[in-house]
Formats: structure tokens, C-alpha cells, sequence
């Protein structure tokens, strides 16, 4: 397989890359008109979960650590909080609670829901700020970045909280939403509080970098899948260790546990943190660089996602590659798209 750089024209790799399909990350089907009211709430550090103990969505009535508190809705909240001082504490990615987009928010705002209620998924993050719901705890000026998580879910089982904080970080960095980038790279994450790994690998992280133009109109379709082809080995072929030490992670996150004693990072090794948080920094400068080329009036949800941003973004996870080191070929942002 051959490196880009001097033997594939650029035209040929921006068609290939602008031959996605625009999907969203929050699509869902048709949710209820009427959602279960969420009169209970729990309140951890910055993380505040709502949810309710009786029918539709109820959560889950085990209290093993017999603190008053259902242990699935202490264990969202000690993953989300987790999640968020890995990612923004011990990796330095930008946090969202300093980004311009959420000015003013103090919070994470979490509501548990019956799956039915948010169109069959396991979790989904909100990329607008709100007030927070009131509450004693609180201040009637708190803001929130929100998000909400099936009832049906273990948390000690599943890291969709550790998925959806990801994606606050990622919408409070840069304003681009295409799949590829925020399921792919979300997925990614959730080997933070994971046990497996780095998980599955299906290119070589040694590279060609950039790929070539066939894998770029495959990426460009892919939602979560790209974690295997692009985000995964990118993260093994710059960082050969990603160990998380208690140093590193701090005495509080290295010693959390769920209500059952177990961990909340389960095995405290996360490769390719430096490598995705210089790609998620060249993000955010790089929506600019769009925002000028495309001659955008405003930033909206179907700009956000349009397939015009596909080059921008790869060419941000390209400079970030070669900042690390890695062997890099051409890749520029066509002429043609500067329209």
C-alpha cells in the first residue's frame, strides 16, 4: 500500500472523503409525547441526576452500600464525574465547563429515562446549554450541559456515561458533528473506564497516514465503526504505554469505586490520550478555518454535520499526527472546496 503524498492527486482524495452520508448522532425515532416526571435527584460533585422511583423508567431499587440512594443512579453519576476528570483533569482535554460555547455552566445535568422515551438508546448528550433544574443543593443561576441515560442500563456494565461525557467535551471544543469524528472518537473514550483495552484494530497504526482515497469515502460513512480504522490505531501507534498512574489520575479518581466496591476505571489504561487531546485542540482552531473556506453565515445543525467539513476535519487529525512524530504525507484542504 502506498502513501498519499506524491502519488494520489488531492482532488481524488477529497472526493473520496466528501462521499459520506450525513447521519446524525442523536437521531432517534419518534419519542413520546409524555415523558415520566423525574421528581428524585442525587447530587455528586458537579453531577446532578434526576430520576424517579416508580413506574415508567424507574430505576433500579438495589441499595447495596445501604447509603439511601439507588446504587444504579450513584453509579452514573460517579462514571459521568469520572469521565469528565479523566478526560479534563488528568489528559487536559478542553473542558467544556471553561469552553465559549457553555459559558456559564457549573453542572452536568443527568436524567435517567425507560429507553423508550429516547428512541431505543442507551444514552444521549445534549450540544446546547440550559438552565439547571432548581434544587436545594443548587443556585437559581446554575447552568447545565445535559445529557440522559437509559434506565435499563448497569453502569458497573456499561460505559455509555463515560460515551456521552466524551461527547460534552467534543461539543464544547469544536462546533463540527459529523459521525465519523463524534461516534467514532466517542467510542474511543469509553476505553477510559473500560476493561479491555485499546479494543479492536483493523489498520495498522503505522499508517500510510493520510489513507488512502477508498478508506477515506469508507471513514466518511462510518458512525462508531471508524473507532477500528482510524481513532483506535492512531491511539496505538503514538502511545505504546497508556498506563493511567494514581499520579497522573490524582488520589480521588484513581480510588473511586462503584457502590459494590468495584472500580470505576477498570483496569487504568487509556492509549492515545495525548495524540486525541492535540486532535480535539486542532479541531477547535479548525472550524474557523471552515467557517472563512465556506463562507458560513452562522453555525447550525445541518452545517455542523454537512460533508463539506470532512477535509477540515481530517486535516486536523493529520497536523496532530505529525506534531506527534508520526510519518505524514500531503494533506491540504483543496482549493476547490474554498469556494
Amino acid at each position: 500500500m502506498r502513501g498519499i503524498s506524491g502519488f494520489i492527486p488531492r482532488r481524488l482524495i477529497t472526493l473520496a472523503i466528501l462521499a459520506g452520508v450525513f447521519l446524525s448522532p442523536e437521531q432517534t425515532s419518534a419519542q413520546q409525547n409524555k415523558k415520566a416526571e423525574l421528581k428524585e435527584h442525587y447530587v455528586f460533585e458537579f453531577v446532578r441526576v434526576f430520576y424517579t422511583k416508580e413506574g415508567t423508567g424507574a430505576v433500579s431499587p438495589i441499595d447495596v452500600n445501604k447509603n439511601g440512594v439507588s446504587d444504579q443512579v450513584e453509579n452514573v453519576a460517579k462514571q459521568v464525574w469520572a469521565a469528565h476528570q479523566l478526560f479534563c483533569g488528568a489528559l487536559d482535554f478542553p473542558d467544556p465547563f471553561k469552553s465559549d460555547r457553555f459559558q456559564g455552566v457549573n453542572c452536568i445535568q443527568v436524567s435517567i429515562r425507560d429507553r423508550k422515551e429516547m428512541g431505543g438508546l442507551n444514552g444521549i448528550a445534549y450540544s446546547s446549554a440550559q438552565r439547571a433544574r432548581n434544587i436545594p443543593e443548587g443556585n437559581p443561576k446554575d447552568r447545565c450541559i445535559v445529557m440522559a441515560i437509559s434506565s435499563q442500563l448497569d453502569p458497573t456494565k456499561n460505559v455509555t456515561p463515560t460515551h456521552e461525557t466524551f461527547h460534552l467535551v467534543q461539543y464544547g471544543a469544536t462546533q463540527f458533528k459529523n459521525t465519523w469524528f463524534l461516534e467514532g472518537m466517542a467510542r474511543w473514550a469509553e476505553h477510559g473506564t473500560g476493561k479491555e483495552g485499546i479494543g479492536e484494530i483493523k489498520y495498522s497504526p503505522k499508517g500510510p497516514w493520510p489513507q488512502i482515497p477508498a478508506h477515506l469515502a469508507q471513514l466518511a460513512k462510518m458512525k462508531s465503526e471508524s473507532e477500528h480504522v482510524l481513532w483506535n490505531p492512531i491511539a496505538a501507534g503514538t502511545d505504546r504505554d497508556g498506563s493511567l498512574s494514581t499520579q497522573m489520575l490524582g488520589q480521588k479518581l484513581a480510588s473511586l469505586t462503584y457502590a459494590d466496591g468495584t472500580p470505576v476505571l477498570r483496569d487504568r489504561f487509556l492509549q492515545g490520550g495525548k495524540v486525541m487531546r492535540d486532535i480535539i485542540v486542532e479541531l477547535g482552531k479548525m472550524d474557523d478555518v471552515a467557517f472563512k473556506d465556506l463562507k458560513l453565515e452562522k453555525w447550525t445543525e445541518e452545517n455542523r454535520r454537512a460533508l463539506e467539513n470532512n477535509p477540515y476535519i481530517y486535516k486536523a487529525i493529520m497536523d496532530a499526527l505529525r506534531n506527534q512524530g508520526v510519518k505524514v504525507g500531503d494533506y491540504e484542504i483543496p482549493a476547490e472546496l474554498k469556494r
